[in-house]
This record gives C-alpha cells, sequence and structure tokens, in this order.
C-alpha cells in the first residue's frame, strides 16, 4: 500500500462512518508521514501554504487525534502506516464476513489493542536506568499532548514542559518516558525537589553513561556521552534551581551551571533527549525555543471532557453544567480537580450540586499548593496581581501601570507580565490581562484574613 492508497482507504472510511473530509494541509501531512518525512521537510517543501509551528502545534496533533477517533486505535507519525494497515486487515476481514458494521469494526479495534499491549511493553528493555520512572495509573485529557511531545522528542535535544503547579508536568512526562523508552539505550528519571550541585548531577551522570568507567564534573565529558549514547533523561522540577522572590529568571547561589547545561544542550545535535519539568519556564528556555533543537510545551488546565473523565473516575456523576461551573473556579488543575473530586464523593456522596452550593472551597492542600506558588513572587509581581484582583476584570499595560501601586515603569511592567505567563498565573488576551480565577481567590481570602 503506498500513500495514495492508503489516504483513499481513509477517506473511503470517513465517508462511510460520516465524517468529514480531510483538508489539503492535512492531507500533505499524511502523505508526507507515509512517505517518511519529518514535519521540517514537509513544510519546506510547502512553505508558502503553513509555518513550521503551525504543523507541528496544530495541522498534525490534531490530524492524530482525529485519525484515532475514527480508526479507534492508537495512531501516531512514526507508525502511521501500521495504523492504517492494522485497519485495512479489520475492515477486509468484515467484508469477508459480509459486515462493515462500525461496532464491530471498533470490538476488533479494541481486542486487536488489548492483545498487543503487553508486546509493546515487553519487546525492548532499554540497557540501563537510572531512578524510578512514576507510574501512571491514569491519564485525562492530555492524548494530545502525548502524541505532540511523541512526534517532538525525535527531533529536539531539549524539551520542555512547564505550568501551574498541580497541572500535570510530572505525570506526562513520566507518560512520555514510558512510551517512548524502548528508543533508548540509557534511560535518567531525576527529581529535582532537593537539586544537586550541577557538578555533581555532571559527576553521576558521567558515571552512569560511562558504565562506571569515568567520573567527572566537567560538562564535556557529559556532553561527549549525550553525543556517543541515545539517551533520554528527564529532570523533573527545575523551577527549584531558580531563586524565589525575583522576576528574571535567575538561579540560586551555587546551581548557575544548570543554566549551562540548558545553553549547551540547546545548540548542538545530540544522540540524546533531555525533558524538563517545571512550574516556570527559565529565560534560557524562552531564548532558545522556536529553534529546531528546543521545544516548550505549556501544560493548560484540563478541558471539559478531561474533567468530566477525572470527577466520574472519582465516583461523582456531573452535567455539562456542573463542569463548567468547575472548569470555572479551578482552573482545570489535575491535581486540584483530583482534590475536590475526592471531597465530593467523600464528604457529599458524589451530590456535586450540594457542593457547588458551598462557593469556591480551598482545602488546606490547594491553599498549600497556591501559597508556594504565591510566596515565589517578587514584589513587583505581587503588586500587579493585587491590582487585577482588585479590579475584577482583564486590564491593558496602560491601565495597570495607572491603578498599581507603587508605581511601576512601563519597563517594569512589560518584565512582570513577562514573567508571571512564564509562572502560568495570567492569562492574555487581545492585550489584557487577568489573573487565573483560583489565586485571585486565595488572594482575596487572604486579604480577608489579614
Amino acid at each position: 500500500m503506498n500513500a495514495d492508497e492508503a489516504l483513499k482507504f481513509i477517506e473511503q472510511l470517513l465517508e462511510e462512518k460520516g465524517k468529514k473530509r480531510l483538508n489539503d494541509l492535512q492531507r500533505l501531512v499524511f502523505k508526507g508521514s507515509w512517505d517518511g518525512r519529518s514535519y521540517k521537510e514537509i513544510q519546506q517543501q510547502y512553505s508558502h501554504r503553513c509555518s513550521y509551528e503551525h504543523l507541528i502545534r496544530n495541522v498534525g496533533p490534531e490530524l492524530w487525534n482525529f485519525l484515532s477517533d475514527v480508526l479507534e486505535d492508537q495512531v501516531r507519525k512514526l507508525d502511521l502506516q501500521g495504523a492504517i494497515e492494522r485497519a485495512w486487515e479489520r475492515q477486509s476481514s468484515l467484508k469477508a464476513n459480509g459486515t462493515t458494521d462500525a461496532e464491530s469494526l471498533s470490538q476488533q479495534s479494541n481486542e486487536t489493542e488489548m492483545a498487543a499491549e503487553p508486546l509493546v511493553q515487553e519487546d525492548f528493555i532499554p540497557r540501563r536506568y537510572l531512578g524510578n520512572v512514576p507510574e501512571v495509573s491514569a491519564l485525562f485529557g492530555r492524548n494530545r499532548e502525548l502524541r505532540q511531545l511523541e512526534e517532538i522528542s525525535f527531533g529536539c535535544s531539549l524539551i520542555l514542559l512547564y505550568g501551574a503547579p498541580g497541572i500535570g508536568k510530572t505525570t506526562l512526562a513520566a507518560k512520555l518516558t514510558h512510551q517512548i523508552s524502548k528508543q533508548f539505550d540509557y534511560v535518567v528519571w531525576r527529581s529535582l525537589e532537593e537539586p544537586p550541585p550541577m557538578q555533581t548531577l555532571v559527576a553521576e551522570l558521567t558515571h552512569f553513561l560511562s558504565n562506571g568507567e569515568e567520573t567527572s564534573t566537567d560538562l564535556s565529558r557529559l556532553l561527549h556521552y549525550l553525543q556517543k549514547h541515545a539517551c533520554l533523561i528527564v529532570l523533573d522540577g527545575l523551577e527549584s534551581v531558580l531563586r524565589s522572590g525575583v522576576h528574571n529568571g535567575s538561579y540560586r547561589e551555587g546551581y548557575e551551571g544548570y543554566s549551562d547545561l540548558l545553553k549547551q544542550v540547546g545548540q548542538i545535535s545530540l544522540m540524546s533527549r533531555i525533558v524538563l519539568t517545571s512550574a516556570e519556564k527559565p529565560r534560557d528556555v524562552a531564548n532558545m525555543e522556536g529553534g529546531q533543537r528546543v521545544f516548550a510545551l505549556k501544560l493548560e488546565g484540563l478541558g471539559e471532557l478531561g474533567t468530566q473523565n477525572l470527577l466520574v473516575a472519582r465516583g461523582n456523576e456531573c452535567t455539562e453544567t456542573d463542569v463548567r461551573v468547575i472548569l470555572h473556579r479551578y482552573d482545570g488543575n489535575p491535581f486540584i480537580l483530583n482534590s475536590i473530586a475526592t471531597k465530593i464523593r467523600d464528604l457529599f456522596n458524589g451530590d456535586i450540586q450540594t457542593f457547588l452550593q458551598q462557593g469556591t472551597l480551598i482545602f488546606d492542600d490547594i491553599q498549600a499548593l497556591l501559597e508556594r506558588q504565591f510566596n515565589r513572587l517578587s514584589d513587583l509581581e505581587r503588586a500587579i496581581v493585587k491590582c487585577l484582583v482588585a479590579h475584577h476584570e482583564p486590564l491593558t499595560i496602560a491601565e495597570i501601570r495607572q491603578f498599581v501601586t507603587p508605581p511601576i515603569s512601563n519597563g517594569e511592567i512589560l518584565e512582570v507580565l513577562q514573567s508571571l505567563l512564564w509562572r502560568s498565573l495570567i492569562e492574555g488576551s487581545a492585550a489584557r490581562y487577568s489573573l487565573q480565577a483560583l489565586m485571585a481567590e486565595y488572594i482575596m481570602n487572604c486579604q480577608q484574613d489579614g
């Protein structure tokens, strides 16, 4: 089967299921991926049609998500041919039995996927592991991001997942690690909750990647092994090496070496991949992203479907209206949603309506999460945050400068707004800025208590 034949099969299947046809860009990505071309190669051939950024962030992930739904099988760029051939075989088998019923196709698809799953887990074991990759029992509402990261991970040396505390960065990074680990000889998972100085980390990684033959604090030796071997290294919680109380993205004293690591990895071609998670976007990554070797993905809150699935999984029934209200109050944060879902089940017997009548409740674990985030802010960030809370509506830069106290120069306002965006505390639309709803509630409660 060639690309044209595969595309014809898909379009016949779409017509049978009453689905919309693929658009021109989706067809180009489909055919290019079938022929084994990278996103970069596809975009260069059709540069007049769309940007590389649009291709990798929107067109590709939406296409694989759509095809996964249509075929009821996981479709990824790297396994496109396999997914289509499996669907072709199922369809041929159904036709041979005198039926093309979509439900039968779905059932066979699920049986095939379940039967194949153990093989995917056992067909390859990376040469060596350092650290324990967290197990992921369920991943709600992140399939699109996971597919995007799986594809990006084979073209970038440095990948950053950032977003608000509790947004699911560690969970997504762990799921990604489990999905792609078979492509690597060495897999490292390192929590930075208690971060080692860079020299200590370099020595640890060099010793591991050299199979114990070398221990060196020289960053160039670590880069040597990252070029020599296919290594997947996950550093979880990079914000712990960044200074709190400032908005310039600088590093804590004694941890400046992490900046050197990021800059080096982001500027050279490697066989290896370094994945970072952080509650804040480091300035080093911001300065390098957009190039071919560095990719940063900001995790937003879950959507309606992911939120509903999480609530139901915790034993709660909910209407679409319930889900929308909860999303508005709790910003779709998975950690927070899990906390309130458990409280609704245990304290309100799963009655979401009664829970919602209590207003926006901030339990102790949620309070602690928000407090840690607020305590990392600089004085100027706190001033702007409190200004946004006081006015209850999105403000322009000019309005912020007019209302904020003490007075802040225009240049300072721009620096602080950028920092707040990197900390995932504010949202910007049409040059107007507003605070995340739950943080606004937290600050108002603190002001009342004070």
